[in-house]
């Protein structure tokens, strides 16, 4: 690995990190409601800006025509990114929750429109392969929003007035470094020409509505047990959850560095390069998962009793599901961003439309008779379905390429 990777990987640690330790205080200094809230607002907001943020951030990596310029990425995202906000307004009107939970959804809404913009502009950063300057923006934030939840929320006790101040900060961070950062490499007005949109809206709304199902995926467990269970046992899974949180975070920092690698070689037919580095990144995450399962069995009542409340460390079977799926997280994701960087975006949609159907169906059946653990069970199972879904759709994608390249070899 090199260092611009591990800098990136740190600026993604750090950067997820601060959510595991915001979870960390409310459940220290508020309670399992309060972050049952937190994590209802995550999961609400989540499948629709994920679905508008398109995952323009990759086709703007991967795209080496030069069809598109960064303007037309950018007033995409202003657009979708709107959109989306308006639908997380409306949903926090008419959903019927109550008057507080239905603000803190509104004022994470307001946190996903700062995220989205950084999202979008550090995606030109990421083309010109400076991760370092990634690196120091996740960071920032990362450790920005640690310090408002410990200045903030422990002594007013308002999550609503936590969020405010650490959106504000955010802001200032996006338009002060990232911005900036950004400018060095092109032009930030963005543009809407409708053609050009409508153009690049079509190829990236497939990978939109992966990234949408995936999400919708991760969250559907949070549902289940919101709707079946209530507030405090949805704070006990999401606080646990968080470690398939921290396993995201190093497979999103090594995966999005590698991306460009796996596109240049599978645009320049070097397929044995791109299998060996996937396969090395699998392997590198089972290790990491393997570590993570040790010390979870050896140690784990006293770790989740030293960082969270009597409550959560009761649930050690759930502890030691979600340990053992991390495995499944690591091959799953890896594989999905190799069919990324091939390009083949439509031909995930299916796959992921199987592994909600198969997370939904799993927690509707598990839920209601073992609680947080069937909400596990489910998730485990749809990782499981999208691990052997995306081995298919990788090896199809890399034999039609290979026949086509015999055929006009042939030729």
């Amino acid at each position: 690995m090199s260092f611009a990777s591990l800098r990136y990987l740190l600026g993604n640690i750090t950067y997820a990190g601060a959510q595991f330790v915001i979870v960390i205080l409310l459940n220290k200094f508020g309670s399992s409601a309060i972050v049952g809230q937190y994590s209802l607002g995550l999961a609400v907001t989540a499948p629709i800006f994920m679905l508008s943020h398109l995952h323009l951030r990759s086709v703007l990596i991967v795209d080496s025509s030069g069809k598109y310029s960064f303007g037309d990425f950018l007033g995409l995202r202003l657009i979708t990114t709107a959109l989306a906000f308006t639908i997380t307004a409306g949903f926090c009107i008419m959903s019927g929750l109550d008057w507080n939970t239905a603000l803190v959804i509104f004022f994470i809404g307001l946190y996903r429109i700062v995220e989205s913009i950084s999202d979008i502009l550090l995606g030109i950063v990421q083309k010109e392969e400076r991760l370092d300057q990634i690196s120091i923006s996740r960071m920032a934030k990362g450790l920005f929003s640690i310090l408002i939840f410990i200045l903030v929320f422990i002594p007013t006790q308002s999550l609503i007035l936590a969020l405010l101040v650490m959106i504000i900060g955010w802001l200032a961070i996006t338009i002060g470094y990232d911005a900036r950062k950004a400018r060095i490499y092109t032009s930030l007005r963005p543009l809407f020409n409708k053609r050009s949109l409508w153009s690049l809206l079509i190829v990236s709304s497939p990978l939109g509505v992966v990234l949408a199902l995936m999400s919708l995926n991760t969250n559907i467990p949070l549902y289940a047990i919101s709707y079946f269970k209530g507030e405090h046992d949805l704070g006990i899974y999401a606080s646990l959850s968080y470690m398939i949180v921290a396993c995201n975070v190093v497979v999103t920092a090594l995966g999005e560095a590698i991306t460009p690698r796996l596109a240049r070689w599978h645009s320049a037919g070097r397929h044995k390069e791109f299998v060996t580095l996937l396969s090395r990144m699998i392997a590198m995450g089972l290790g990491f998962s393997s570590v993570a399962c040790l010390i979870g069995w050896l140690f784990g009542h006293k770790l989740l009793t030293l960082l969270f409340s009597s409550d959560v460390a009761g649930e050690l079977g759930l502890f030691h599901w979600l340990l053992a799926s991390t495995m499944l997280v690591f091959i799953s994701s890896y594989l999905w961003y190799a069919i990324t960087a091939t390009g083949r975006y439509k031909a995930q949609i299916p796959l992921f439309l199987c592994t909600a159907f198969t997370n939904g169906l799993c927690c509707l059946i598990f839920v209601p008779h073992y609680g947080v653990v069937g909400a596990a069970m489910g998730a485990s199972s749809s990782l499981f379905v999208q691990m052997i879904g995306s081995v298919v759709v990788l090896y199809r994608v890399i034999g039609k390429v290979r026949n086509r390249e015999q055929s006009e070899a042939a030729a």
